[in-house]
């Protein structure tokens, strides 16, 4: 292949999973799946799984076939050699299948948090825009007519500008730097970006609760397919959004080489608190530590839309405020030297 190609999207992804599974499930050989879910796809997808077709009837080893490819992420190619080895190439299909559809709509919910706001800092430069080059010359020049220029109110006619000029310069680099971060983000460099952001302590929250989400969600899906608590720890760390809980599943999983039990170090590491904690635990004691950790990925992914709701709530009222200050401003500088002419006319 030439270059290197960008992986399929999220729903993408869950929606080739699915369709695997459910053939296996039907007893189609995978050969045979692959070519029936080519026919289903458009010529570009058809491509992608004819490639996929090629490479499985070279090697006949489907992680071989996907990784040659290039458009498959890593993860999803251990967890298919995982099922291939297992010989649960089924229920981890279905497993990826339900953990990129969960993907799909955490990454849906993070665009929306990000597009509203920059929907409304693009209306905010449009009205101050407007104001700037519109509105104030038709005050300048009535109050020209009326004399109204010279002294304070010529001072204020002059700061309207200015101020609103400002107010555009500094949403312009909001504008850039959110372009500029998407970019990188796009690139695979934007780590140090999301780094300042882990430190604002609301977006830090709600981060935990995506991390806490993908682990359980991982975990889940590993524990079903027959991995050991220790082995399925070290897949997680790279599959997590921030480093502080990458960190935290790294020291749960020395606890656990150490002899702590699953819910201690999970516990002591702070993962689940509180009765999610003890719901681990009781698992565990169960022998359905799998079952549990599908049930918390689902409640923390609930929590985690219901905080990126909340991030929304709190930007759109901000961005609501400082465009009513801006426009107040600009207008009162309009305003004063206005009412100071129709005082003195009266």
């Amino acid at each position: 292949m030439k270059g290197k190609q960008q992986t399929l999207a999220a729903g993408d992804l869950s929606l080739f999973c699915s369709q695997a599974a459910m053939l296996l499930k039907s007893g189609i050989p995978l050969d045979d799946g692959l070519e029936a879910i080519r026919d289903t796809l458009p010529d570009s997808g058809k491509e992608i799984i004819g490639r996929l077709v090629a490479g499985y009837h070279e090697s006949y080893s489907l992680e071989q076939a996907m990784e040659a490819s290039g458009v498959f992420p890593p993860y999803l190619v251990q967890m298919v050699g995982i099922g291939e080895r297992s010989g649960k190439l089924e229920e981890v299909f279905a497993s990826l299948g339900s953990y990129y559809e969960r993907d799909a709509r955490m990454k849906g919910q993070i665009r929306r948090a990000v597009f509203y706001p920059m929907i409304s800092i693009c209306a905010m430069a449009v009205v101050v825009a407007v104001l700037v080059w519109k509105v104030l010359p038709i005050f300048r020049e009535v109050l020209s007519s009326l004399g109204a220029v010279s002294g304070t109110a010529g001072a204020l006619m002059e700061l309207g500008p200015v101020l609103g000029i400002a107010v555009l310069v500094l949403l312009g680099i909001l504008i850039l730097a959110a372009a500029a971060g998407a970019l990188l983000f796009r690139l695979g460099k934007g780590g140090w970006i999301r780094a300042l952001f882990v430190k604002i302590p609301p977006v830090r929250r709600t981060l935990e609760k995506v991390s806490a989400s993908r682990f359980a969600s991982v975990l889940s899906m590993l524990l079903s397919s027959g991995y050991q608590m220790e082995e399925a720890l070290s897949f997680l760390p790279a599959i997590l959004p921030d480093r502080n809980s990458a960190e935290k599943v790294r020291r749960i999983g020395e606890r656990i080489g150490q002899g702590e039990t699953v819910p201690d170090a999970v516990e002591a590491e702070g993962i689940f608190p509180g009765l999610y904690g003890r719901m681990v635990a009781i698992g565990q004691r169960a022998g359905s530590l799998d079952s549990v950790m599908e049930k918390l990925a689902s409640l923390y992914e609930e929590e985690a839309d219901n905080a990126i709701q909340s991030l929304i709530g709190l930007l759109e009222p901000l961005l609501v405020g400082i465009l009513s200050l801006a426009v107040g401003a600009i207008l009162f500088s309009v305003m004063l030297p206005l009412l100071g002419v129709m005082s003195s006319i009266g």
